[in-house]
């Protein structure tokens, strides 16, 4: 949607002028969750900002004074590696309707700061009809029912979300079965795709994981241990942790809406970081993989 569309038109309705490509975030609904998604420079919130979400028959226009939150570090979640703020607002009109929802944020409440709910104008309405209709078609065109991903050895731009969260969306129950969730950079990832599902489900909802691995007897009390440190940890994220020792050389990842992924390495496709600062840290999109496939099946 052209954003300058929408705000010249905001400004013919109901702005007078005081909307402009510079002090104006716009975000229409995402496709894969009931939220408006927005990055804001974290800078922005020391100047009159203006937030602009489309839904299906108006757009909402959120006025927010300079400096109405001072301690953003503690308020909101913050993108570090883009030095943003990662909004998700709930269009849930059912639960938290446009509060923050994301994760590591304090469910800020937008509605306060409503300035104004305005229809479309007609020369928008076609345009509104064209991307739904094109989401609907991307969206079935992402269900393959089968193919193989290959990552290449220090391939970059990879990250979980990508791999696996449009085949894990809607799921209840998923299971994960990998015999080396063992050293703790591997409980490290573990709680990254914690953390991956939680960001990709509706604020309200909750996914049952269960973890199929194992570990050398010697160190099995080590293993139990950290899986009970952080199954409260993940609760907290609406994701309910068990897990279960056996041996067994397959890796996959099994949800209940059919969808199975066969691991060549389970969830250890990064190369671990080297050095005390670094990018791949904080984003896993910067980080290197090692060499493996994936073969994704679908009932």
């Amino acid at each position: 949607m052209n954003k300058s569309k929408i705000i010249q038109h905001i400004n013919n309705t109901v702005g007078n002028g005081r909307l402009t490509n510079s002090n104006t975030r716009f975000a229409s609904i995402s496709s894969s969750r009931l939220a408006w998604w927005i990055n804001i420079p974290l800078g922005k919130f020391t100047e009159d900002l203006n937030i602009v979400l489309a839904d299906e028959l108006h757009l909402i226009w959120l006025a927010i004074p300079n400096n109405t939150f001072k301690q953003l570090h503690t308020t909101f979640r913050i993108w570090e590696a883009k030095n943003v703020v990662d909004l998700y607002i709930s269009c849930d009109r059912n639960n938290m309707y446009l509060h923050d929802i994301a994760s590591d944020g304090s469910n800020v409440d937008f509605r306060p700061y409503i300035k104004e709910k305005i229809k479309y104008p007609e020369s928008l309405k076609n345009e509104i009809a064209r991307i739904k209709t094109t989401r609907n078609v991307e969206k079935r065109n992402s269900e393959a029912k089968s193919h193989q991903e290959i990552l290449k050895k220090d391939q970059t731009g990879v990250s979980y979300h990508k791999l696996f969260a449009k085949y894990l969306n809607g799921s209840k129950n998923i299971t994960i079965q990998d015999p080396y969730i063992r050293l703790p950079h591997q409980f490290k990832n573990l709680l990254e795709f914690c953390v991956m599902l939680a960001n990709d489900k509706n604020y309200e909802d909750e996914i049952n994981l269960m973890v199929v691995t194992w570990n050398d007897s010697n160190f099995m009390d080590q293993s139990n241990e950290y899986f009970e440190e952080l199954v409260p940890c993940v609760k907290e994220l609406g994701i309910h942790l068990s897990f279960r020792f056996e041996k067994h050389h397959d890796r996959f990842i099994e949800a209940d809406n059919g969808y199975k992924i066969i691991l060549g390495r389970g969830l250890d496709i990064f190369e671990r970081p080297q050095g005390r600062f670094v990018i791949g840290d904080i984003d896993q999109n910067w980080r290197k993989c090692k060499p493996c496939e994936m073969t994704y099946l679908k009932n």
